[in-house]
């Protein structure tokens, strides 16, 4: 017969460690959240050594006046499946560089530093209509703008691009998949052998494509027109014959049309996205004891 006093014991630890878990949980929620709602300004307001290592290092334009957004994701790292927010482009996000443009005036030159794998169309829309028309506009790109974050690129008047940097196509994806594969499966699929879901959502993906290369070449910035029609630019990247993950670097973007500048980014620039990085990695999360069951998106 087991000892009472065993089976007290044991109940006692097993209470325990429920607690201990119930603790780690709630905390862990709570740096998620913390994280999810922190602005944009966090690298300014959290991290004086950012400002300090920045202020010592300003892009030469800064010092004339020009303004600089930054919109840095710390994408594909595997803490960050608990604020999906820092892995791409968001509306929220778009609503708050369209302020920080807002509040820049019409005449200020925009310094626009990406580092990101895209997001939503929709954001991707909307901070790019908002620079198209703009004079005195340059992305800088030291290592990565794809899908949304070339859309936004191409939206400057000039791109600045690091020697290993790289653009990618703009076709949309839905569900993480390519928008023509849609189109595609209800063509050579029987209809009956749909799923209802997948039916609808190719009847949405119709939709979108009917506009898609239009909206493209509306976001375009006349800068990147070149001798070429207008649309032959964004036709290319948004036709869906490349790879959404396809790299396009310095030499190859120019060759289709970009308006890419020769030098390199400056040094302020990769500081700026490294040490962005860092600090966004300062408030992720600790590794769940679940199992991640987040899907992912792309």
């Amino acid at each position: 017969m087991v000892d009472p006093r065993i089976l007290i014991a044991v109940a006692i630890a097993a209470v325990g460690l429920l607690i201990l878990f119930a603790m780690l949980r709630q905390l862990r929620r709570k740096r998620a959240r913390a994280a999810a709602f922190a602005p944009r300004a966090m690298a300014a307001a959290n991290g004086p050594r950012l400002m300090a290592q920045y202020e010592n290092s300003k892009l030469e334009s800064e010092r004339s006046g020009a303004k600089t957004i930054a919109i840095i994701h710390d994408f594909d790292n595997p803490l960050s499946y608990n604020n999906p927010q820092r892995e791409d482009l968001s509306t929220r996000e778009a609503f708050e560089v369209l302020a920080e443009i807002r509040a820049a005036g019409e005449g200020t030159p925009l310094n626009m530093v990406l580092h990101t794998p895209g997001g939503m169309r929709l954001a991707a829309e909307m901070i790019a209509t908002a620079l198209k028309d703009r004079p005195n506009t340059t992305a800088y790109v030291p290592y990565c703008a794809l899908s949304a974050g070339t859309m936004i690129a191409l939206s400057c008047g000039k791109v600045v691009m690091g020697k290993n940097a790289c653009l990618g196509p703009i076709d949309s994806q839905f569900a993480g998949f390519p928008a023509d594969g849609f189109a595609r499966l209800t063509k050579e699929k029987p209809i009956e052998n749909i799923s209802d879901l997948w039916l609808m959502v190719s009847y949405v993906v119709e939709k979108d494509l009917k506009t898609a290369r239009q909206r493209a070449c509306a976001l375009l910035n006349k800068a990147h027109f070149g001798r070429d029609d207008a649309c032959q630019l964004t036709d290319f990247l948004a036709s869906g014959d490349l790879p959404h993950s396809e790299r396009i670097g310095r030499a190859r973007a120019a060759e289709i049309g970009v308006n890419v500048a020769k030098e390199d980014c400056p040094e302020a620039v990769y500081k700026m996205v490294e040490t962005q990085l860092e600090l966004l990695r300062t408030v992720q999360s600790p590794p769940s004891l679940e199992p991640n069951l987040k899907a992912r998106k792309r």
